[in-house]
């Protein structure tokens, strides 16, 4: 079919499609004769029963015949989007429409597509002028194009091709919603990025929130504030302390120097340590640690003088004398006390958990023999694994020989109560905080030497085990139930006991003994408040080791310690020892791999509660934070001059 020409301003005004648009019903046209050199406009096809309105859309004023072939629509929304839809400046829309045959199928649809295209896309002003559409000539002799006249503007709203009205582009508030809002916030630039958080600003909630400057270092002295801070850091994570810890003690202590664009990364056993001043060269260092010792007596003192340097009251050269001194001094306890201490420990804990008094009496011989065994290999460098080994096989042996000898004993109990002093709880409990304060290299380094020092233990077991066998032992029954025998009265006095011997072997200072046993008969109270309650096996540890978190932490706060001192030797009283060795002894005697499985359970029910204790110590930590701001400002004000 030949195409038909209108005029150039009729066809801008139906590209626009927001101003006035002749309703085709009013003036019905009648049939064209069908010639090709007759142009019509639009074409009507009286000769088929389908006939429609074929509108074509021909370039405007002032753009030439090449830039029709270029989407209007597409150049429109390029330019919107580019200016982030805040004008609807643009240019005149250029299109072709396209005569195409007849459908069976009205074309209602395509007609809405069209009209909510032109309802959702608008332009400013700046267009040509608006000129309205003649009405279709009913007279099949009138000429093939009309001359437009310029319409006034017209207060009435404009209607589409549907009749539905158009959306008028002059109104603020139309422009700023409906579907072009609502595209407008979806496609509108992000906001731009906020700047990086100073690191000082860590320290908020913690004990060393807004350090006191005590001096501006000058050139000479930045490496060796550096130097010393790293010293401190690695004193911190020698005895125990988590990697939060680390970080806050070296990001007070850096501000307190004058040092406040420092950053500190700590993963596994490495402290890095960077600072970069304005307008200077960088510097950066870093240490490794790669001892530790158990010796909470120097973690208190080195945290009371981070707590000092952060209120002011040392200067570099002071604080480097005063870490000197608390990492030269000796141990509180003598070896041959924390021996002593460590075997009454296991005594105490297998009567707690319902020993008789023979098998408490063989627990405490065994733990004196694998202490001093395993002291010594130690200081021969043995790894750590072998020594453990060797501490399992002992406990395992002497067990083993008692009940050979006819002893009416129950070695899994004394067996427990020997290997509960060999656990790195101390570990456990700091990966788990790690871990929780978004610290995972860190924790899964502290998790992966835990599990190998329990895989010492095992294989120490299955050594035992297997001679035992060979020299024709029975075999011990490890399926046969246990429960506590004493009065809960008693049993508090034992837990008492267990967390001040406990705090002895981990060299807590004098001052923090009688404390940490009374928090671990409270935490006690919960623990068994929760078994009355049939709240399960792992359930109720969690229970007691709340209280025991959130009591630590006051008491550490106001004795000027940090909360793991208190609350490691409190929760040794809950440590899945007896299930422990169940599991280990399963593994070890079994051929079949159904009772494997078994001891696997066993094992991985252990670790599930070692879990809830240490998750439970910290929450009451975090639970009681808010509660101890006040606290926390009287430790800055009391101080500490040694």
């Amino acid at each position: 079919m030949p195409h038909s020409s209108v005029d150039s301003n009729r066809d801008h005004d139906d590209v626009v499609g927001a101003d006035h648009v002749s309703d085709p019903a009013e003036s019905a046209p009648e049939p064209v004769p069908l010639a090709a050199s007759t142009p019509v406009d639009p074409v009507i096809w009286s000769g088929d029963t389908h006939a429609t309105l074929v509108p074509v859309i021909r370039p405007s004023a002032g753009e030439s015949e090449d830039s029709s072939e270029e989407s209007g629509f597409v150049r429109h929304l390029a330019e919107s989007l580019r200016h982030s839809w805040q004008t609807s400046a643009g240019e005149d829309a250029a299109a072709d429409w396209a005569e195409f045959e007849a459908d069976p199928h009205p074309l209602e649809e395509e007609a809405e597509e069209t009209a909510t295209e032109a309802l959702r896309f608008e332009f400013d002003s700046r267009t040509a002028p608006i000129t309205q559409i003649q009405p279709l000539s009913a007279d099949p002799e009138a000429p093939a194009s009309h001359a437009a006249t310029p319409a006034e503007p017209s207060q009435k709203t404009p209607r589409g091709w549907l009749g539905t009205p158009c959306r008028s582009s002059r109104d603020p508030s139309v422009q700023s919603s409906g579907a072009r809002l609502i595209l407008r916030r979806v496609i509108q630039q992000p906001a731009p990025a906020t700047g990086q958080m100073p690191m000082i600003d860590y320290l908020s909630g913690s004990l060393y929130e807004n350090p006191q400057e005590v001096e501006e270092p000058c050139e000479a002295e930045e490496l060796e504030a550096l130097s010393f801070v790293l010293d401190l850091g690695e004193a911190l994570f020698r005895y125990g302390a988590g990697a939060l810890e680390v970080e806050t003690s070296i990001i007070a202590t850096s501000a307190a120097f004058g040092m406040k664009n420092t950053d500190a990364d700590i993963t596994n056993q490495s402290i890095i340590l960077n600072w970069a001043p304005d307008g200077k060269v960088p510097y950066s260092r870093v240490r490794v640690v790669r001892s530790w010792s158990a010796n909470f007596r120097a973690l208190s003192e080195v945290h009371g003088l981070v707590t000092d340097i952060a209120a002011g009251r040392y200067t570099r050269a002071e604080a480097q004398r005063e870490l000197a001194e608390i990492t030269s001094e000796p141990k509180p306890y003598p070896r041959w006390a924390v021996t002593l201490a460590g075997a009454v420990f296991a005594g105490l804990f297998a009567s707690y958990t319902g020993a008789p008094p023979l098998d408490a009496a063989l627990g405490f011989a065994a733990a004196l023999l694998v202490l001093a065994v395993t002291r010594r290999l130690t200081l021969k460098r043995v790894p750590e694994i072998f020594a453990l080994a060797a501490g399992g096989m002992l406990a395992t042996l002497v067990a083993l020989c008692a009940l050979t000898l006819g002893a009416d004993i129950t070695p899994s109990m004394v067996v427990a109560g020997g290997l509960m002093i060999l656990l790195p709880s101390v570990r456990i409990v700091s990966a788990l905080q790690d871990a929780i304060n978004a610290f995972p290299i860190t924790a899964a380094g502290r998790l992966v030497s835990s599990l190998v020092a329990f895989a010492g233990m095992t294989a120490g077991i299955m050594v035992a085990v297997v001679l035992a066998d060979r020299v024709g032992a029975p075999q011990v029954e490890v399926a046969e139930g246990i429960t506590r025998i004493y009065h809960p009265v008693v049993l508090v006095c034992l837990v008492f006991l267990t967390a001040v011997t406990a705090a002895v072997v981990q060299q807590a200072p004098y001052r923090l003994l009688l404390p940490t046993g009374a928090i671990a008969a409270c935490g006690f109270m919960g623990f068994y408040t929760g078994e009355l309650l049939g709240f399960g096996d792992w359930f109720t540890p969690l229970l007691g080791a709340i209280v025991i978190g959130a009591l630590a932490r006051v008491t550490a706060l106001w004795l000027g310690a940090p909360q793991l001192v208190v609350a490691v030797p409190a929760m040794m009283f809950m440590l899945p020892g007896l299930v422990m060795f169940r599991g280990m002894y399963q593994i070890a005697i079994s051929d079949a791999a159904g009772l494997r499985s078994t001891g696997l359970y066993l094992l991985f029910d252990a670790l599930i509660i070692i879990t809830a204790i240490a998750a439970g110590i910290v929450l009451g930590d975090v639970t009681m934070r808010p509660l101890t701001k006040r606290l926390r400002s009287n430790e800055r004000a009391r101080g500490r001059r040694r």
